[in-house]
């Protein structure tokens, strides 16, 4: 997200300079797909001499902004907790946005989304997808509680969460397992760590049933809405705005059809006794 980011500012300030990334590059002696590639955020590191210098070319004399830039570049260079889960993450790629995201919408069809799994949840769905060795297991639950960091911030994101019943549903584990996951979503609901809300089956056919979904939103301008779709190890992530479009007005639909907070938790309690019996 870093380096979107300052990739973003730099191509911004370079249009506002009159400049095209030709005339950039011979301006810096560089080869233009240098330009290209930074602009792209292709790049690896970025040097601080690099920065200073395009700022110069490009006119900006606010030596805070400038520093900014620098620091930012530094900061691109530093790694998430998630590289240390390389392992059972891949690139964590998802959890890198998750990380850097003011606003999270969640709509969960089959499964309860993974930012609010216990981890008994956990545990009983990764085995369940056919992973045997205990040590992954392991390792994937880790990693998956490690998210919930977000939530324990001093200023942690707006979370929303719409899950379908057939998620609450579904035995995943035991029905120990599953009154545990029940009563956790309807705590942080009590908590308003995140605005929980159930899509009944009597709504029937909704927008959403095609599958589960998730709409990041990020505090700067400059770093627009993602969609990702979990449909695959690494997912797949939708940035276009038609696509931000219709994601954002299903997701606008389901919470319309969905229970309130308050009427999710009854429901949710119901869901409970009905395990107990």
């Amino acid at each position: 997200m870093r380096h979107r980011r300052l990739s973003a500012e730099l191509r911004q300030l370079r249009e506002a300079a009159g400049l095209d990334t030709l005339e950039t590059a011979q301006r810096m002696g560089w080869d233009r797909s240098k330009v290209n590639r930074i602009e792209r955020s292709q790049w690896k590191r970025l040097k601080e001499d690099d920065i200073r210098g395009l700022c110069t070319l490009y006119g900006v004399t606010d030596e805070g902004r400038v520093n900014a830039l620098v620091s930012m570049a530094k900061q691109a260079k530093e790694t998430g907790w998630w590289v240390r889960y390389s392992d059972v993450l891949g690139p964590g790629s998802f959890v890198s946005l998750e990380a850097q995201a003011s606003t999270l919408r969640f709509y969960g069809g089959m499964l309860i989304p993974g930012l609010l799994q216990t981890p008994s949840y956990c545990k009983a769905l990764i085995r369940g997808v056919g992973v045997v060795n205990e040590e992954e297991i392991k390792r994937r639950v880790e990693a998956r509680m490690a998210r919930k960091e977000i939530l324990e911030r001093t200023n942690p994101p707006s979370v929303q969460a719409i899950v379908d019943e057939a998620a609450l549903r579904k035995l995943v584990g035991s029905t120990l397992t599953m009154r545990e996951q029940l009563l956790h979503l309807m705590l942080v609901n009590e908590q308003q760590l995140v605005d929980v809300r159930v899509l009944p089956d009597a709504v029937g056919a909704h927008p959403a049933m095609v599958g589960h979904f998730t709409i990041l939103d990020f505090p700067h301008d400059d770093q627009s809405t993602v969609v990702f779709l979990d449909i695959s190890r690494e997912g797949l992530f939708m940035e276009e705005p038609e696509d931000i479009r219709g994601y954002t007005m299903n997701f606008d639909s389901l919470t319309e059809m969905a229970l309130s907070p308050e009427a999710s938790n009854d429901h949710l309690a119901h869901l409970v006794d009905e395990l107990a019996e």
